[in-house]
């Protein structure tokens, strides 16, 4: 009897001991699981594209908010504020320094820049540089992310800096006053651009994802345009996720130029992902919900009339709304105008000498009646 109560309580404590062993089993399968699930959520979010742009709000929130960038910069509607500081840097020449890092991170061509390159007068803060990249397009589609009056350029430069009061970039990138951007459109020219040169020409280094090289220091000025007078400025965001609406944007109004052969190096060189060739990383202009435009200098209007191969032309207007066509047709119509009056007074003249010598022939014919002779 009690040889069988034994038996039976060391099979009731096995029971027990395997269920609450399966069941731990289960729970570190299920917890497993779930780790498993937050890496894919996690990865997710950390993989987005521009092909996608209209999803990525639902993994980045901030993506959808009211002060979103890039925009387009309607220049009739930006307001010239004399008050707005020059912007001045300062360490930008680094020429002597160690070497830069080239990257190719699968969304664009990043420079790594030191915080020794400052904007030191233009905001109420000094901001210190962290890097510069480039958004560009295909030789049919030009790539800048700002437009001006729904025009986009082939390419667009952005340098980055973040507010010295914070200690790093990703420290300040989502704080309201985070950020500064100089944003700089690049144009095609008939010449090569030898400052453009110390990066493109290393390009084929960096060609897959997620690949980087080192190149020689150099005077990042050079990249930005000749003058840094005329701006134009706004609050808004990255143009990439996370989209942080923590950017005090400064795009200039002057442009640089590359040749078409060194734009072509943007635009057919870097790979992404699996083996996808890496263009038209821009993100589409963003709606502008009341947000102020402002502009360092007085607006002349200007309405582009062709970006077919990466070149503008375009009109310009001053504030009263006259353009240079307008004026030019005004010319040609004067013009017009006074070489037909001269042909009228030319006509008239001749006109007059005509009948005056037709008068004259008149006065010395002879009548005479003719005799039957004559007849």
């Amino acid at each position: 009897m009690l040889l069988e109560l034994f038996i039976t309580l060391l099979l009731i404590h096995s029971q027990v001991s395997g269920d609450t062993s399966s069941s731990e089993e289960e729970e570190e399968n299920v917890s497993s699981e779930h780790e498993d699930e937050h890496k894919k959520s996690s990865s997710h979010a950390d993989h987005w594209g521009y092909h996608d742009q209209r999803s990525w709000h639902s993994d980045f929130t901030d993506c959808s908010g009211k002060s979103q960038s890039p925009i387009d910069i309607v220049t009739r509607d930006a307001s010239y504020d004399a008050r707005l500081p020059a912007i001045k840097l300062d360490g930008y020449d680094l020429s002597g320094d160690p070497e830069l890092t080239l990257t190719n991170n699968g969304h664009t061509l990043q420079l790594q820049l030191p915080n020794t390159m400052r904007i030191v007068k233009g905001f109420e803060q000094v901001y210190l540089a962290a890097q510069l990249h480039f958004h560009w397009g295909t030789m049919e589609v030009p790539g800048s992310e700002h437009t001006i009056d729904n025009v986009h350029f082939p390419a667009e430069l952005h340098v980055v800096h973040y507010n010295s009061k914070y200690g790093s970039l990703k420290e300040a990138e989502n704080k309201p006053d985070g950020l500064a951007v100089l944003g700089a459109f690049i144009g095609i020219g008939l010449h090569e651009n030898e400052n453009y040169d110390k990066i493109l020409s290393v390009i084929k280094d960096v060609s897959s994802e997620e690949s980087d090289t080192k190149i020689p220091s150099f005077n990042i000025r050079y990249l930005l345009p000749n003058s840094l007078e005329k701006f134009y400025r706004y609050t808004g965001s990255l143009t990439t996720p996370p989209c942080y609406q923590s950017v005090n944007w400064t795009v200039f109004n002057d442009t640089i130029t590359v040749s078409r052969k060194q734009l072509a190096a943007l635009e057919r060189t870097l790979k992404a992902g699996q083996n996808q060739s890496l263009n038209e990383n821009f993100r589409a202009p963003q709606n502008i919900n009341g947000r102020r435009i402002l502009a360092s200098f007085p607006i002349l209007h200007t309405a582009h009339v062709a970006v077919s191969s990466g070149t503008t032309s375009s009109k310009t207007s001053s504030q009263d709304g006259l353009s240079r066509g307008d004026i030019l047709a005004i010319a040609f119509g004067a013009l017009f105008a006074m070489t037909l009056l001269f042909f009228i007074m030319y006509a008239y003249q001749q006109r007059q000498k005509h009948s005056k010598f037709n008068a004259n022939s008149r006065q010395n014919v002879i009548y005479k009646p003719a005799t039957k002779e004559d007849v």
